[in-house]
């Protein structure tokens, strides 16, 4: 069984943490558009046309997408190199083992 490495579980979470940002813009998003009071009582649009309209010229619905992306890429990428890493180590062993294998029958 493979040990976890603290780096990896401080990767994972990272991109746990980008993830949920993401959701909860995302439905933050879609809770603003469907929310039924009038559009200047509506707190959830007035914050999005106060502050992130003003730099991106998009809303919370689109900043959510790409946070859920790019946390979705961020665990790919660390999934990827943890696991070549995994298997560089097994090959390491198994390289040592037969070795150590041949050494022992060599010497008798």
């Amino acid at each position: 069984m493979k040990k976890v490495t603290k780096k990896e579980i401080a990767w994972y979470v990272i991109a746990g943490v980008i993830g949920v940002l993401g959701l909860f813009s995302l439905i933050l998003g879609i809770v603003g558009e469907h929310l039924p009071v009038l559009a200047s009582d509506n707190w959830i649009l007035t914050s999005e046309a106060a502050w992130l309209s003003n730099w991106s010229h998009m809303g919370y619905r689109f900043w959510g997408l790409i946070l859920i992306g790019a946390a979705t890429l961020l665990a790919v990428i660390c999934l990827t190199l943890f696991a070549r890493e995994g298997d560089r180590d097994q090959e390491r062993a198994l390289r040592r083992a037969q070795r150590l294998g041949k050494a022992k029958a060599s010497e008798e």
